[in-house]
Formats: C-alpha cells, structure tokens, sequence
C-alpha cells in the first residue's frame, strides 16, 4: 500500500510579521511585575527580576521611540509645508515664463519638458492603459 507524501506546511506572512503589542503594554508589563513582587509569586521558568528589567527597558525604549516619532511627524509637516511653497514659487516662474515666450518657438521648446505627464499611474502600478475604462 502505497502512502502519500504530506504536503510541507505553508508559513503564514502573519507569522514573518513583527508582532507589536497594544498601547497599553508598558503598563500592563509594570503592573503584572508590581503584582508578582507583591503576592511573592514565583513560578518555574519566570524570571522576575528579567520582567522587572523588562519594564524599566520597554518604559526608556517607547520613551525615545515616541520622541522619535514625534520628530519625524514634524520634520514631515515642515517638509510638506516648505515643499508647497516651493512648487507655488516653481509654478509661477514656470507660467511667467511660458506667458512672457508664448510665441517664441525655442523657448516653447525648452520649457515643454516640464509638462505633467499626460498618464499617471494607478495607485496598483498597472499600465496607464489597464487604468482606463473601455467601452
């Protein structure tokens, strides 16, 4: 009798994933180690002083994480808001002097490369041509 051959489990991309836990674990983690140290609760393979450890470093680590974030969301809102003046600046110098060389051929020429592109692409990076309806 002939026996199949089972197929190799599939590893779920769940499980490549780093797994973040919810807000609230900084103080759950110090809250659980408090209650560890006040009913002297001691178990096999739980190391209390390692959780308290844990606690201090996961309390100093979101700390400079938050901050961090906190920098970044700055930085990105100047970013924007400098980069929108920047393109207001761009597109005024860019339309006088499309205006100011309306008829000047050469001109029109070398200002023509700064033409937006006349498809963008979709948001699932298909073909301009997939994007648009037929019919």
């Amino acid at each position: 009798m002939a026996t199949k051959k089972k197929k190799p489990a599939k590893q779920l991309k769940a499980t490549a994933r780093t797994y973040y836990p919810p807000r609230t674990f900084d103080d759950d983690l110090v809250a659980l180690v408090a209650l560890y140290k006040s009913s002297n609760w001691s178990f096999s393979n739980i190391d209390l002083a390692q959780l308290a450890t844990d606690a201090a470093a996961q309390r100093t680590e979101r700390a400079a994480y938050d901050a961090a974030q906190a920098a970044f969301e700055a930085q990105h809102t100047k970013f924007g808001s400098d980069q929108e003046a920047r393109y207001g600046r761009f597109a005024a110098a860019l339309n006088a002097a499309r205006g100011a060389f309306r008829n000047d051929k050469t001109v029109s020429a070398q200002l023509s490369k700064f033409k937006r592109s006349a498809t963008r692409k979709s948001k699932t990076g298909a073909s301009g041509a997939a994007a648009k309806p037929t019919g």
